[in-house]
Protein backbone atom coordinates (compact mmCIF):
# COMPACT_ATOMS: atom_id res chain seq x y z
CA UNK A 1 0.00 0.00 0.00
CA UNK A 2 1.00 3.48 -0.74
CA UNK A 3 1.82 5.78 2.18
CA UNK A 4 2.07 9.58 1.17
CA UNK A 5 5.79 10.70 1.60
CA UNK A 6 6.77 7.52 3.46
CA UNK A 7 7.74 3.84 1.88
CA UNK A 8 4.85 1.83 0.72
CA UNK A 9 4.21 -1.05 3.48
CA UNK A 10 3.04 -4.50 2.44
CA UNK A 11 -1.01 -5.26 4.19
CA UNK A 12 -2.67 -8.44 4.82
CA UNK A 13 -6.45 -7.85 6.11
CA UNK A 14 -8.41 -11.01 7.62
CA UNK A 15 -11.81 -11.60 8.45
CA UNK A 16 -11.50 -14.84 10.81
CA UNK A 17 -14.25 -17.15 12.30
CA UNK A 18 -17.13 -14.98 10.35
CA UNK A 19 -15.84 -11.99 12.37
CA UNK A 20 -16.77 -8.19 10.70
CA UNK A 21 -13.92 -6.93 12.48
CA UNK A 22 -10.84 -6.85 10.52
CA UNK A 23 -7.35 -7.73 11.63
CA UNK A 24 -4.95 -5.87 9.38
CA UNK A 25 -1.28 -6.73 9.83
CA UNK A 26 1.57 -4.57 8.08
CA UNK A 27 5.02 -4.70 7.48
CA UNK A 28 7.50 -2.87 8.79
CA UNK A 29 8.90 -1.11 12.07
CA UNK A 30 6.84 -1.45 15.61
CA UNK A 31 4.76 1.42 16.75
CA UNK A 32 2.47 2.11 20.11
CA UNK A 33 -0.15 1.32 18.20
CA UNK A 34 -0.30 -2.11 17.15
CA UNK A 35 -1.06 -5.00 19.13
CA UNK A 36 1.62 -7.87 20.63
CA UNK A 37 0.62 -9.97 17.46
CA UNK A 38 1.76 -7.40 15.08
CA UNK A 39 -2.20 -5.88 14.42
CA UNK A 40 -3.03 -2.07 14.03
CA UNK A 41 -4.67 -0.80 16.47
CA UNK A 42 -6.66 1.92 14.23
CA UNK A 43 -9.51 2.57 16.26
CA UNK A 44 -10.80 2.16 20.43
CA UNK A 45 -13.54 -0.64 20.07
CA UNK A 46 -15.78 0.98 22.18
CA UNK A 47 -16.44 4.31 20.25
CA UNK A 48 -19.07 5.37 18.50
CA UNK A 49 -19.46 3.87 14.89
CA UNK A 50 -18.66 7.12 13.25
CA UNK A 51 -15.36 7.30 15.11
CA UNK A 52 -14.30 3.82 13.70
CA UNK A 53 -14.42 1.53 10.49
CA UNK A 54 -17.36 -0.92 10.59
CA UNK A 55 -18.27 -4.17 8.09
CA UNK A 56 -20.58 -1.73 6.48
CA UNK A 57 -18.46 1.25 5.09
CA UNK A 58 -17.14 -1.28 2.82
CA UNK A 59 -13.74 -2.16 1.81
CA UNK A 60 -12.53 1.30 0.01
CA UNK A 61 -13.07 3.22 3.47
CA UNK A 62 -11.61 0.45 5.07
CA UNK A 63 -8.21 0.99 3.09
CA UNK A 64 -8.89 4.60 3.35
CA UNK A 65 -8.21 3.98 7.61
CA UNK A 66 -5.30 1.29 6.95
CA UNK A 67 -3.57 4.09 4.69
CA UNK A 68 -4.33 6.85 6.70
CA UNK A 69 -3.15 4.64 10.33
CA UNK A 70 0.30 4.14 8.32
CA UNK A 71 1.29 7.48 7.62
CA UNK A 72 0.55 8.41 11.29
CA UNK A 73 3.11 5.74 12.04
CA UNK A 74 5.67 6.79 9.86
CA UNK A 75 5.25 10.34 11.06
CA UNK A 76 5.39 9.40 14.85
CA UNK A 77 8.70 7.42 14.01
CA UNK A 78 10.31 10.47 12.09
CA UNK A 79 8.91 13.16 14.38
CA UNK A 80 7.52 11.91 17.69
CA UNK A 81 4.63 12.72 17.27
CA UNK A 82 1.29 11.05 16.93
CA UNK A 83 -1.26 12.50 14.63
CA UNK A 84 -4.95 12.45 15.43
CA UNK A 85 -6.87 10.97 18.61
CA UNK A 86 -5.48 7.88 20.88
CA UNK A 87 -7.27 5.54 23.13
CA UNK A 88 -6.02 4.48 26.16
CA UNK A 89 -3.39 1.23 25.94
CA UNK A 90 -2.71 -1.56 28.01
CA UNK A 91 -3.43 -5.03 28.38
CA UNK A 92 -6.71 -6.29 27.65
CA UNK A 93 -9.36 -6.63 30.16
CA UNK A 94 -12.80 -8.41 31.00
CA UNK A 95 -15.13 -9.04 27.52
CA UNK A 96 -17.39 -5.93 26.85
CA UNK A 97 -17.28 -5.20 23.10
CA UNK A 98 -18.60 -8.08 20.68
CA UNK A 99 -17.11 -8.67 17.33
CA UNK A 100 -13.70 -6.83 17.95
CA UNK A 101 -10.39 -8.81 17.47
CA UNK A 102 -8.44 -9.87 20.10
CA UNK A 103 -4.91 -9.16 21.14
CA UNK A 104 -3.99 -13.10 20.40
CA UNK A 105 -5.47 -12.03 17.20
CA UNK A 106 -8.86 -14.25 18.08
CA UNK A 107 -11.85 -12.60 17.24
CA UNK A 108 -13.80 -11.94 20.24
CA UNK A 109 -14.97 -9.80 22.92
CA UNK A 110 -11.90 -6.61 24.46
CA UNK A 111 -11.11 -3.79 26.28
CA UNK A 112 -8.64 -1.61 26.85
CA UNK A 113 -7.86 0.28 29.36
Amino acid sequence: MDVPHYEPRNVEIRFEKWSKAPLVRVDGPDSPHRYPDGTLCMWYPPDPKEEKWVFEDGLLALLNHIQAHLFREAWWREHGVWLGPQAPHGPPKEADVEDEPRHDGVPGRERRQ
